[in-house]
């Protein structure tokens, strides 16, 4: 199947839609970056930590996109990876349009800017690979609601910008979809009625394999919260986008290949979910339940994960992030009224 299904490399997918690799952590295929580039304006989904906005400003010059076309930066969540560098472009992109906005929610906004406590625990994984955050003035921000109403009809969808490219108008919108974070969203773009493009964030899994639809999950702490997350996911099954980008990693084409990315993925966190109970009730360590879950979590991916320490990491993290979602490790005092204020909202 291969690059027939999804597509790796960065580059212009269609008429206004570009794949970028922000070379997080250094290397390939960690972090996916989207653009929406259209005849009176541009959006951006994801930057990738501060480390990386170089890569994502050389793209776009690279590709003649005009600087001060950039009308919104849009953040799937406030996590390091995906939002850490939002203060850098923003800093570098309003020099050109001094209107740019980052378009979000209150949740992401004050997670952005209260980062202490996330970069510490980041750095325990990843050292300085996660880059540096700086706090965000509020008149950057352009706060919305996200959707909550949304898997049966896509009318119903609350379009907060409309754009143009080749006499067709694309509406911007932006999900609610909890779980992997509180503040988690998704971006879509609706073309002539039909999803046209969503952004998954990590709402519906990753993807860490080039030539197979499987998935890993997404359940990093301390905010992960396993039935919000599958509710979410039950919303999602019910859209029928053309294509989906993922950030970790790529974009898939195809409304059945969608469909069945998102099926395998629920099957599979049901099972992740199962095979965790049962590995800590044999024994409650974290190094003993990793041990056991890696051989189900290698085959699904073609990256050398046991050679690299990221991807190690990242196996550390969605085991650790399951284990205190089912409450077998706490979340620490100075976050936990985050974690129950966010989650109430």
């Amino acid at each position: 199947m291969g690059n027939e299904f999804i597509t790796l490399t960065s580059g212009k997918v269609n008429d206004y839609l570009h794949h970028l690799d922000v070379k997080a952590y250094g290397t390939t295929r960690m972090l996916s970056s989207f653009i929406g580039e259209f005849d009176d304006g541009s959006i951006l989904i994801d930057c990738g930590s501060s480390l990386n906005i170089k890569n994502v400003l050389k793209y776009i010059k690279k590709n003649g996109i005009e600087l001060s076309s950039f009308k919104y930066l849009i953040p799937s969540q406030h996590h390091f990876d995906h939002a850490g560098g939002f203060w850098k472009l923003h800093e570098e992109l309003k020099k050109h349009n001094p209107g740019i906005q980052i378009l979000t929610n209150k949740i992401t906004q004050k997670l952005l800017n209260d980062f202490d406590l996330h970069l510490k625990r980041g750095m325990r994984t990843y050292g300085n690979l996660v880059g540096s955050m700086k706090v965000i003035d509020d008149d950057a921000f352009k706060i919305i609601i996200p959707d909550n109403n949304y898997g049966d009809n896509i009318k119903s969808m609350n379009i907060i910008d409309e754009f143009h490219v080749n006499n067709s108008k694309i509406g911007l919108a932006i999900l609610k979809t909890p779980g992997h974070t509180p503040d988690h969203q998704c971006s879509v773009l609706i073309r002539e009625g039909e999803i046209d493009f969503i952004q998954y964030g990590e709402a519906a899994g990753t993807i860490y394999h080039e030539t197979k639809l499987v998935s890993m999950p997404t359940s990093m702490p301390i905010y992960y919260n396993h039935e919000k997350y599958m509710q979410t996911l039950d919303k999602l099954v019910k859209l029928n986008p053309f294509k989906a980008g993922f950030p970790h990693f790529g974009l898939v084409h195809g409304k059945e290949n969608i469909k069945l990315l998102l099926k395998e993925h629920k099957e599979f966190m049901n099972e992740f979910h199962d095979k965790i109970i049962q590995y800590y009730n044999e024994k409650p360590e974290t190094k003993y339940v990793l041990n056991k879950i890696l051989p189900i979590l290698l085959p699904r991916t073609d990256l050398s994960m046991e050679k690299s320490p990221v991807l190690m990491g990242i196996a550390l993290g969605i085991v650790y992030g399951m284990l205190t979602s089912l409450g077998y490790r706490k979340i620490p005092k100075d976050e936990l009224a985050y974690y129950n204020k966010f989650y109430s909202l």
